[in-house]
């Protein structure tokens, strides 16, 4: 490990979406990929899942003294000319980035301003951590780009309209419908998502069919509040969710706070107008009103307004057509070469 790197990432787990990602930046550059498995979640066995065609480590244990003495070994065997940390998470990502060369060094900021204190001891806890950050920040929408202007980041930021690149499909054909009736959802079943706002609204629309993929610690709450046109489908491998995407008409994602929402971009591949909250960290850079419609987080009534706009039939043949015609390769391509600098 004496190379001279291009770029050393320090990221937390080897989710499918980041493995794509540096898959395509390591076909141009030559990367060091350090994962400190910090954080799992509710995830499906085969979110971790994937190809890595570049060299990484992987720490194998928890404790702390093992973990600090790791890192020492790496800082003093890898060499970079960017060293780009995810976050500021963990005690690896803090030593990478106080104990290195400042100059060199990038973070990726992927929490927004939504959820992210900057006020109090948090807030100068992490002015202190983007402190010794001067090369670049990477981040993935509006709402990240004003966190770290918050956070008085004063290198290059750079707006990457990406968390990773997910596993896209062939972009169907447009074909017309003709009735808008099955609405779906993708994610964990937690507080966050938001979806008692979502099971109450379809309470309201018996006459519309709610589908819930996911699993999480609300599962049976929610089961308990919904009514017969919601259906709780559980989880589904992701190479089997692009036939689950294209079986409904409409992908809903209501959140009270989502950093991205990678399953927006899935839900579009795959040929689905979206309607998302207010809250969802993509929204602002990649839905607009020729792919899909915006809701306020909170309310049950803008929800119900835009479930009745979005079921026009005239109105959601053309959000189809139009979504029919993404470049999803060059959508890519475009978040690759944020990292290619």
């Amino acid at each position: 490990m004496n190379n001279i790197y291009s770029k050393v990432f320090i990221t937390n787990l080897p989710s499918f979406y980041k493995l794509n990602l540096y898959n395509a930046i390591a076909e141009r550059k030559k990367i060091f990929v350090v994962f400190t498995g910090d954080t799992a979640g509710d995830r499906n066995k085969d979110f971790f899942n994937g190809e890595m065609n570049f060299e990484y480590f992987a720490y194998k244990r928890s404790g702390a003294l093992y973990r600090i003495m790791t890192t020492l070994r790496l800082l003093l065997s890898l060499r970079w000319r960017e060293c780009v940390v995810g976050g500021w998470d963990s005690v690896p990502m803090w030593m990478f980035a106080l104990l290195t060369v400042s100059r060199k060094n990038s973070v990726v900021v992927e929490s927004s301003y939504f959820e992210s204190q900057t006020n109090g001891l948090k807030g100068w806890i992490k002015r202190l951590f983007v402190k010794n950050i001067r090369l670049r920040a990477y981040v993935s929408g509006a709402g990240q780009k004003r966190l770290v202007e918050d956070l008085n980041f004063k290198g290059e930021i750079v707006v990457t309209k990406g968390v990773g690149v997910f596993n896209y499909v062939e972009q169907p054909p447009f074909e017309p419908r003709s009735a808008v009736r099955r609405f779906l959802y993708v994610g964990r079943l937690t507080d966050v998502k938001n979806l008692p706002l979502l099971i109450k609204s379809f309470g309201k629309r018996k006459d519309l069919i709610l589908n819930i993929v996911g699993f999480g610690e609300q599962e049976d709450y929610l089961k308990s509040i919904a009514g017969e046109n919601v259906n709780f489908l559980g989880a589904v491998d992701n190479k089997k969710l692009p036939q689950v995407y294209q079986e409904n008409d409409v992908f809903i994602l209501p959140s009270k706070s989502e950093v991205w929402g990678l399953v927006v971009e899935e839900a579009l591949n795959n040929g689905l107008p979206v309607l998302i909250s207010d809250r969802v960290g993509c929204g602002p850079e990649i839905i607009n009103d020729s792919n899909g419609m915006v809701f306020k987080y909170d309310s049950l009534e803008d929800l119900l307004d835009k479930i009745n706009k979005i079921s026009d039939l005239k109105k959601y043949n053309q959000l189809r057509k139009n979504i029919s015609k993404l470049d999803f390769a060059e959508i890519e391509r475009q978040q690759v070469e944020c990292y290619l600098r």
